[in-house]
């Protein structure tokens, strides 16, 4: 019988913060194809919805299990360095691995039961999801040590997530949804290049080699401007190809985060604790923020 701090721990291996990300692209996609006119079901939302949840669970769970060597020596914050639920021996390594199995389990079972309702769309776009959030940490690809990682990481969670929403009740694959998930997908690089930022030295070490490690602080930190302002150029053109007016409104609430991450870099504010948490958090801040501001653009318009 698992025990109280059994539990907590487990709680702690599931990161259960990060699946904001995933619960507000699939709803940003659900909420573009309400915006056009598609009508929106509970049981179809929850159905899509647990597909999404299960593969990102899959990743928190692997990432711990495959990463670990790496966070027993990385600079644990509350938005990297992984869970530490196993490698400080709060739980053994088969537990995480066994959660990355069951949720895959989940995810797969629930893309079936879209075909089998002939929605084949879905399940495809779930079938996506799986593979390329497997192959994010996991061997043989292990996308995160080749320098793909990032690039992965955005295409599932602001790419896929909304097109599997938008594809759960239009069934089809939606322009609209495309162009308004971009701003989300370089608001999600942003993050990604802040969490690891600190953390070249540890990554490097352990054979690590993400697309930050591989460029150098210097150069990676010229990639995190180049990501802010693709943010919002990726805004303005969801604008110009038919996405809501209102997102470049929800945008510019976002520049007092930009700014910020903007000035903690170009001051050399990172490599203690409490200075790598606030970059990495205000990484977080700027993502959340741009996927729910255009989220809540669709829904401010309906």
């Amino acid at each position: 019988m698992a025990t109280v701090a059994t539990i907590r721990a487990f709680i702690r291996l599931s990161r259960l913060k990060f699946l904001l990300g995933g619960f507000l692209g699939f709803g940003l996609g659900a909420a573009i194809a309400h915006f056009d006119g598609v009508p929106l079901g509970w049981l179809l939302y929850l159905h899509g919805q647990v597909m999404v949840t299960a593969f990102h669970l899959m990743v928190h769970y692997a990432n711990d299990y495959f990463d670990r060597s790496g966070d027993a020596v990385a600079t644990r914050t509350p938005w990297s360095g992984g869970s530490g639920a196993l490698v400080d021996g709060s739980l053994e390594p088969r537990t995480a691995l066994g959660g990355a199995l069951a949720c895959a389990a989940i995810g797969l079972a629930a893309a079936a039961a879209f075909a089998a309702e002939g929605k084949l769309l879905v399940a495809a776009i779930g079938l996506a999801i799986f593979v390329c959030a497997w192959a994010y940490s996991a061997p043989p690809l292990r996308l995160l040590a080749r320098g793909f990682g990032e690039f992965d990481t955005a295409l599932v969670i602001a790419i896929l997530f909304p097109l599997a929403g938008y594809a759960t009740f239009a069934g089809t694959l939606g322009a609209r949804a495309l162009v308004s998930a971009l701003p989300s997908a370089a608001a999600m690089l942003v993050l990604m290049f802040c969490v690891e930022y600190p953390d070249v030295e540890a990554d490097e070490e352990n054979g690590k080699r993400n697309l930050v490690v591989r460029a150098g602080r210097s150069r990676a930190r010229a990639w995190i401007y180049a990501a802010i302002v693709a943010a919002y150029a990726a805004t303005a053109l969801a604008v110009v190809f038919g996405g809501a007016s209102t997102m470049a409104i929800f945008a510019v609430l976002t520049i007092p985060l930009a700014w910020g991450i903007v000035e903690q870099l170009a001051a050399g504010e990172f490599g203690d604790a409490r200075s790598d948490a606030e970059l990495a958090a205000r990484g977080v801040a700027f993502f959340v923020t741009t996927v729910a501001g255009s989220t809540l653009a669709y829904v401010a318009v309906l």
